[in-house]
Formats: structure tokens, C-alpha cells, sequence
């Protein structure tokens, strides 16, 4: 039985490591036939720097306006989580700034401090739709937040500006900080104003973009980046705001932020996904917590409630193990979710095989030549 358990514990760390890589290559990159960049799931490209923090109101700590143009090409309509194609982060959780993508959904989430799921979201809808190019527009001022594609106005929220809605922070491409939401898809040009643009500006930047004259936004008043992303090759795509940043394209797909352990609310969204995910993190673990109790009841007289306890700690042992290793592996996400999960599913185990034996030792116990076997009088 003991090397039972052994082999079901390698073979969790199998599974929950696999497929033990701990430098896998970056799904990011160059279009071979134009310019742009392809993103797929284990995929990023990031700035180095920060970009500078435009000038603020004088009533509060929000930036006057801003604007972001997206030129792109989504290859899905994802249902089951929310997909960041542009983060603006500022090293802190969550991120102040994302423009992001569910079912064909627009989400602009900005980051809002004492709120329940701690960022503000507004969004237009049937603005990303799979295999289609559409060049996006997000205007925010404190007028409000206006969604548009191919130049044309798709959604307008009056007073719904987005709060501490900061520019200043690392730029990331097709993915989230944390490295839990690859974005998949073409991205062909990117430009992001500190001001709101006009309808007529928006109507204007779209023709300029199409017709291959993006180079001449370059003058634009509050111009903070722009990236063409007509460089075709290397590892950097150059910013041709006057800020002159750089977009690296790592050759190894890195996460920016490491999470040990993210708690439940962080990282659980009550998707078919996620339920998933519980069902199996605690299946897995129900025949090592079964093999684990029964091991110990074999090798040790103790109360069964001890040999539970120690089933538990056990499995709670080898998840913690696995999910501390997974910090370190790019692909796999260290989660306090999966953690509790498999502790719950070593404690079934445990518990279903305490019920099923029950009888077998009571049996034994009370057998002839046992402690607890009646003797007969003299």
C-alpha cells in the first residue's frame, strides 16, 4: 500500500507540473505577410519602461481624457473567461488599466479602489467578431467613455468615466500581467492619446490607418505611444510617439508578476471553466486521501479520526508542494482555489475509506485472540 501511495503522489506532481517547462517559447510574434503581430495562448509582448503619467485635473487625481486605437484581428469569441489584448500596469493588483475581450465584447476595465471586484467596467458589444479586422477607438473624458469601430460610434455612456483610469504604467500586449488571460489574435497598430479624441478625429485616424498613413499621427497633440509594428522582425517595435519607447517580444514567454498562491475571489469567476477545474482538483486527490488512510490504518493503531488527520495533511503537503513549484512555470498558475480543493478531495478519500473498512476492523478487533475478544471463565 505504501507504494501505492507513492506512485499516486508522483503521479499527481506529474499532472500538475506537466509538461515541465519551465522556459517555453513565447506565442508572440511576427506576421509573415504584413505588418502586425500574432498573439496565441502563452503569448506577450511588453514595454520595458514606464510610460509617463499624463497631466491630472485639478479636482482630482484622474487624468483629464484619454484614447486608445486598436487595429485588430481576433481569431475567437471566447465565452469562458476575459482575455486582455492591451494592460496598462502599474505593478499593482488589479491592473489601473485594461482593454480586454469576452464573447465579442469591448471591456474597458479601469481599477477602482474599494469596490467589490476592485475595477470599474464598461463595454461595447459585437465589436470583436472572430476571423473579422476592426480598427477600435476608446475615447474617456468626464463627459464619459464613447466605443467606436471602423471609425463609427458603437456605444456611448455618458458620465460613466472610468475612475483612476491612469495611462502611466507598463505597457502589455496579449496577455495579462499575471500571465491567466492570452488574448488570440492579430494586432496590426496601436496609438494612445492623453486626450479624448473628436468623433471627427476617430472618423479621421480610421482612414489614416487603412490607408497605410498611420506615420502621419506622429504630430497629433497628445500622442503618448503609437507602434506600427512595421519592423517584421527582431525582438523590439519601436514607439514612434515622441516618448520613443520600445515593445520587447521576449524569444521565452514570461509572466511579469508572479502570484503564490492567488486567493479564490482573484482567480475563481463561476464560469463552466472554473467549476471544472474544482471538480477535477477534487476528484484527483480522492483516491490518494483513500490510499493515504488506509496505508496509515495498516501501519499504525490509532483512533481513525487521527488517520484521517493525517490523510489530510499528507495531501495538503503534496498540493501545497505542487502549487509552490507551479510559481515557477509560466504555463501553470500557483492557486490557493486548487489548493483547498485538493485537500477537500484527500479528506473524501479519507473519509470514504474510513466508512468502507470500518466494519472489516471492528470485525478484527473483536476477533478470537484480540485485546477486546471475550474471554470464558475458569
Amino acid at each position: 500500500m505504501g507504494r501505492v501511495c507513492v506512485a499516486l503522489a508522483a503521479g499527481l506532481f506529474i499532472v500538475g507540473l506537466w509538461p515541465f517547462s519551465f522556459r517555453p517559447v513565447n506565442h508572440a510574434g511576427w506576421l509573415p505577410d504584413r505588418d502586425g503581430l500574432h498573439f496565441k495562448p502563452d503569448g506577450i509582448a511588453y514595454d520595458l519602461e514606464l510610460l509617463p503619467v499624463p497631466a491630472m485635473t485639478s479636482l482630482s487625481d484622474q487624468p483629464a481624457a484619454f484614447s486608445v486605437e486598436l487595429w485588430v484581428k481576433p481569431d475567437l469569441e471566447p465565452d469562458d473567461n476575459v482575455f486582455h489584448i492591451l494592460t496598462m500596469d502599474d505593478g499593482h493588483r488589479p491592473s489601473n488599466l485594461v482593454l480586454c475581450q469576452w464573447e465579442s465584447e469591448l471591456l474597458l476595465r479601469t481599477r477602482e479602489d474599494g469596490s467589490k471586484r476592485g475595477f470599474r467596467e464598461v463595454g461595447g458589444r459585437g465589436m470583436l467578431q472572430m476571423q473579422k479586422e476592426r480598427f477600435l477607438t476608446v475615447t474617456a473624458d468626464p463627459s464619459g467613455t464613447v466605443f467606436y469601430a471602423d471609425g463609427i460610434q458603437m456605444a456611448d455612456m455618458p458620465r460613466q468615466m472610468p475612475p483612476a483610469c491612469g495611462l502611466g504604467g507598463r505597457l502589455i500586449l496579449g496577455n495579462a500581467a499575471e500571465g491567466k488571460h492570452p488574448w488570440t489574435g492579430q494586432l496590426f497598430g496601436l496609438a494612445i492619446f492623453s486626450r479624448a479624441l473628436t468623433a471627427a478625429e476617430v472618423a479621421q485616424h480610421h482612414a489614416a490607418w487603412t490607408n497605410n498613413h498611420a506615420g502621419s499621427l506622429t504630430n497629433e497633440a497628445g500622442l503618448t505611444a503609437l507602434y506600427l509594428f512595421d519592423e517584421r522582425n527582431g525582438s523590439w517595435a519601436e514607439d514612434k510617439s515622441p516618448n520613443r519607447h520600445r515593445i520587447f517580444i521576449p524569444p521565452r514567454y514570461e509572466v511579469l508578476r508572479k502570484i503564490v498562491l492567488s486567493a479564490p475571489w482573484d482567480d475563481f469567476q463561476f464560469g463552466g471553466a472554473e467549476l471544472d477545474d474544482v471538480v477535477i482538483n477534487i476528484l484527483g486527490f480522492v483516491p490518494f486521501g483513500f490510499c493515504v488512510f488506509r496505508f496509515r490504518r495498516m501501519t499504525v493503531k490509532e483512533h481513525p479520526l487521527k488517520s484521517v488527520l493525517f490523510a489530510v495533511a499528507v495531501g495538503a503537503v503534496v498540493s501545497l508542494s505542487i502549487e509552490l513549484i507551479q510559481v515557477w512555470l509560466p504555463g501553470r498558475s500557483s492557486s490557493s482555489t486548487d489548493l483547498l480543493c485538493n485537500i477537500v478531495g484527500t479528506l473524501i478519500g479519507a473519509l470514504l475509506a474510513g466508512h468502507m473498512f470500518a466494519p472489516v476492523e471492528r470485525r478484527t478487533d473483536s476477533g478470537p485472540g484480540s485485546d477486546n475478544s471475550a474471554t470464558s471463565p475458569d
